[in-house]
């Protein structure tokens, strides 16, 4: 088995090869993670703002994300992961939709399984995907949502990409990395696990100290606080995030 990294979401060709792993570190993975940990029954991806007010309202669900890095008009909640960690989302429902988060999960969504990884939840996600991969008899890699609408490399998910990767080398090391996934261990190891340096050295950190968002760097910064791992379903044609399978069978990602 191998796993590899993804530096931008359109680097990953074929998507059916792997089970996968989305991160988005600043900040829709930590925040998924987050209200997944708090109580989230699910998590409805969208792709859009006209697309996610409609399934909020369908499916009475709350309306979190982002565009520009705040939440646009109407919107319950932004893309905060240290707002959503001291709420309380036990049996609800939220829409979330980020710039390139949630481009991210869809563009993965072909994927055996898909996942969704963070600093905050590395080796429960690690060891997810090793799970699943073995079951299948597939390979892994980590997508990272990188920037500009997934255009651009990111520097800041790249290394959490990395210690994703030394997670899941931890844990079985027979693992074969491929030179992807040595490049964005190596940068990871070379922040010798002080991912706040890392952020404010990105362009997407700086620019969220900028607008006042330290709280959400330090706290997408703590490395294994959570077991909390959503998971991509298709329910009812919806892309569907839980940590907990739903009582009801749901199809089979495609």
């Amino acid at each position: 088995m191998q796993i590899e990294v993804a530096l931008t979401p359109k680097l990953l060709r074929q998507p059916r090869r792997y089970a996968v792993a989305v991160v988005d570190v600043l900040r829709a993975s930590t925040s998924l993670v987050a209200m997944h940990e708090n109580g989230l029954l699910r998590a409805i991806v969208s792709e859009n703002i006209h697309q996610a007010r409609q399934l909020s309202r369908a499916n009475f669900s709350l309306l979190c994300g982002e565009v520009k890095a705040v939440p646009p008009a109407g919107f319950d909640y932004g893309n905060s992961p240290a707002e959503f960690a001291a709420l309380s989302f036990k049996g609800k429902s939220a829409v979330m939709m980020t710039t390139n988060g949630t481009r991210a999960i869809a563009a993965a969504a072909e994927a055996p399984f898909v996942a969704i990884a963070a600093l905050t939840n590395r080796r429960a996600a690690a060891r997810r995907l090793l799970d699943e991969a073995a079951r299948r008899g597939i390979d892994i890699a980590v997508i990272c949502a990188g920037a500009d609408r997934g255009a651009s490399f990111a520097l800041e998910d790249t290394a959490a990409a990395g210690a994703v990767v030394e997670a899941a080398h931890d844990a079985d090391p027979t693992l074969h990395l491929t030179d992807s996934a040595w490049a964005a261990f190596h940068l990871w190891r070379w922040y010798r696990g002080d991912a706040m340096r890392a952020f404010r050295q990105s362009r997407h950190g700086r620019g969220l100290l900028d607008r006042g968002f330290e709280p959400d760097l330090r706290y997408a910064a703590r490395v294994d606080v959570s077991t909390a791992v959503p998971a991509l379903s298709i329910e009812q044609g919806l892309r569907v995030l839980r940590a907990r399978p739903p009582r009801t069978k749901t199809a089979p990602i495609a």
